[in-house]
């Protein structure tokens, strides 16, 4: 095996486990730390494979704004520190949390990795092409060229998109000085 396929390897693992932590984690702080490390592993699998602009993005997009999202909705809502009181015995809650923290999520890992191994093994993969292709240059020159208007209309609506966030919060404000 070759170097390449050993890293591969060896980022999928630790993706695959840390992706098992963020369902196994006590508190949803953690569970939002270890999806923002499942998602910077993700794209060094990308790397990997030789998609760096999927890698790029995966950092911008989903390391960068989603895990940052998540974090700052989760401090601003204080939800981490919410408890709820259950009428039901503690024993009964300790095997509850035991079967849904411990063994169902390595139960659903098992049964993914499983799936993905069949698909790997019966799936008749393309034989790698000539030489390497500059894909962010080619990704690059598609957007600005055949799929330019989709891309400006996109641009365009979030534009809109930001600019009524803005007037709904400006109108939730102007509520709350009025007292209503």
């Amino acid at each position: 095996m070759d170097v390449t396929r050993i890293v591969f390897l060896a980022l999928a693992a630790v993706a695959v486990v840390s992706a098992y932590r963020v369902v196994t984690a006590p508190k949803i702080m953690h569970a939002a730390l270890w999806l923002g490390f499942t998602f910077f592993l993700v794209a060094g699998v990308f790397l990997t494979l030789g998609a760096e602009f999927l890698a790029a993005a995966q950092v911008l997009v989903y390391v960068g704004a989603v895990t940052t999202i998540i974090l700052f909705g989760i401090m601003l809502s204080q939800a981490a520190e919410v408890r709820s009181r259950d009428p039901l015995p503690s024993e009964l809650l300790e095997g509850m949390a035991f079967w849904r923290r411990g063994v169902l999520p390595v139960v659903a890992t098992v049964a993914f990795v499983a799936i993905m191994v069949m698909v790997y093994l019966r799936a008749s993969w393309p034989a790698p092409t000539g030489g390497v292709a500059d894909t962010v240059r080619l990704i690059g020159s598609a957007l600005f060229t055949t799929y330019v208007i989709p891309f400006e209309l996109a641009a365009v609506l979030l534009l809109i998109a930001l600019v009524g966030a803005i007037v709904l919060a400006i109108r939730d404000d102007d509520k709350e000085e009025q007292g209503s």
